[in-house]
């Protein structure tokens, strides 16, 4: 959750139940994630994040700690280019 914490836009209902986190992947595709505010504070509070958010996706959660959607992670791990090219 650092990535979204740090760098989208957060939205709190109107009741106070939900957090809408609006941001860019790193790769500068738009996400948007809605978690529970009893969620976000566990999470917070040290609990891990697939316990925090059940609910949420692997690639969801993942966006959320690190910016980097599906399309990113192919883009690093593909041979044609990319962080882990070999030279």
């Amino acid at each position: 959750m650092r990535y979204a914490m740090s760098n989208c836009t957060k939205t709190i209902s109107t009741d106070g139940r939900y957090v809408k986190l609006d941001g860019e992947s790193v790769g500068g595709r738009p996400f948007s994630i809605t978690v529970e505010q009893a969620d976000m504070s566990r999470y917070l509070f040290g609990t891990l994040i697939q316990d925090a958010f059940p609910y949420l996706s692997a690639a969801e959660r993942e966006v959320c700690i690190s910016g980097m959607d599906a399309e990113d992670w192919k883009e690093m791990c593909s041979e044609s280019g990319g962080l882990l090219r070999r030279s």
